[in-house]
């Protein structure tokens, strides 16, 4: 261990190395990682012994899983996804900040709830353009929710499944300080917001120990190479993987190879919604929090309740934020009511819409006919390569 981490993280490091439990282990690498002063010669030991933080806690959830599909029980706030799942967040705080009546101006759902603590989840069915979104009003996250505190666990676990989480902000209460508990506990809890996932993948092999592949001009530019090779080695190793092929496909940082080797990381999209902004000196709060948070969060909105302001087209704004469309089939001359969503980057395909909507449709296509208004050839006869525009019509034809 480097002299460079100081006499008190050394000391925690130690308990970590008598620790027996995974419990208590996780419990000493946290404080010994917290103690190790954060400066270029101690970036190799932080993102070691992060990488073996995550591996000791995939195999304490892997126990809790175990044990808790053993007594067979069902949460409330396990939700089955309907539509585009829109969850509503918020931090903890009496009187709330007003994610109930949002539900409710949005859905019509949940008004007898309103003013009231939110214990379980609430949802309700919001349809914009024959498209349905399943908006869910979630408890509020407490600060330890990722150790557990306020069923924290339970609640960050839907998190990690919803399409969109939208950040309710109460502009008449310290912003920063709402919008630091929520990030806080969701980065400690893998969840990460607004980013994509690293370009680099690793991938366990049988042999061959660890080999990295850098395949692009821009993989090539990451700064001195060879010592990159050998931190993504040590890195994977500490991970628990002894052999792996390595993909590297950009610039990458130490802390994505740990997110990489940490199966819990997920990335989601995230929104901010302003609250109560019908009050007095929130409209100064709203430039406040928008100059502040809109170089991560990209869509920043104020909303109020009491005059019922949100955007009408509420559900095409979250599509376009989520980068997806909608297209529609066809049957016999009958279009589907109900359309398909799909992403738009990269372009999608008649490929996309024959094998989302079955992989027969697919191994056996002939052709499609896709219908696009305002088009000089309304119809038309496509193979699989076709590229989809918004709203277009597509009829499959099989083998």
């Amino acid at each position: 261990m480097s002299s460079n981490i100081g006499a008190e993280a050394q000391a925690a490091y130690n308990k970590y190395l008598d620790a027996s439990s995974i419990d208590e282990k996780i419990k000493r690498l946290e404080e010994f990682l917290s103690l190790v002063p954060k400066h270029k010669s101690t970036e190799k030991i932080v993102a070691l012994n992060k990488s073996r933080l995550a591996k000791l806690r995939r195999e304490q959830d892997s126990e809790k899983a175990r044990v808790k599909s053993i007594s067979k029980m069902v949460s409330p706030f396990s939700i089955k996804k309907e539509g585009i799942q829109v969850i509503l967040i918020s931090d903890y705080h009496t009187p709330g900040v007003g994610k109930t009546s949002l539900l409710n101006l949005l859905t019509g759902a949940a008004k007898e709830k309103i003013g009231k603590f939110t214990s379980i989840p609430e949802i309700g069915i919001y349809e914009y353009d024959k498209v349905r979104y399943q908006i869910v009003d979630m408890p509020s996250i407490m600060e330890g929710a990722s150790i557990g505190i306020g069923n924290g666990k339970e609640i960050i676990s839907q998190l990690r499944a919803a399409d969109l989480l939208c950040f309710c902000v109460d502009l008449s209460r310290d912003y920063k300080e709402q919008m630091d508990l929520l990030l806080s506990e969701l980065s400690k809890s893998h969840v990460r917001i607004n980013v994509p996932p690293p370009p680099i993948t690793i991938e366990k092999s049988g042999a061959n120990k660890i080999q990295v592949f850098y395949l692009t001009s821009e993989s090539k530019n990451n700064n001195n190479i060879e010592e990159l090779t050998e931190r993504i080695r040590e890195i994977t190793h500490a991970g628990g993987i002894r052999n792996a092929i390595v993909r590297v496909f950009g610039k990458i940082t130490l802390d994505h190879i740990v997110d990489t080797l940490n199966s819990s990381v997920v990335y989601k999209k995230a929104i901010i919604l302003g609250t109560k902004g019908d009050l007095s000196l929130t409209e100064n709060t709203f430039h406040n929090l928008e100059e502040l948070y809109s170089d991560k969060f990209p869509l920043i909105i104020g909303t109020s309740v009491r005059k019922k302001v949100i955007p009408n087209n509420f559900g095409e704004v979250i599509l376009n934020h989520l980068k997806k469309m909608k297209v529609y089939t066809m049957n016999k001359g009958v279009v589907a009511e109900k359309p398909l969503i799909l992403d738009i980057d990269p372009i999608p395909t008649v490929r996309d819409v024959s094998i989302k909507i079955h992989r027969k449709f697919f191994e056996s296509f002939d052709y499609a006919i896709v219908i696009r208004k305002d088009a000089r050839q309304l119809k038309k006869k496509v193979g699989l390569d076709y590229e989809l525009k918004e709203n277009d019509i597509i009829e499959l034809h099989i083998k």
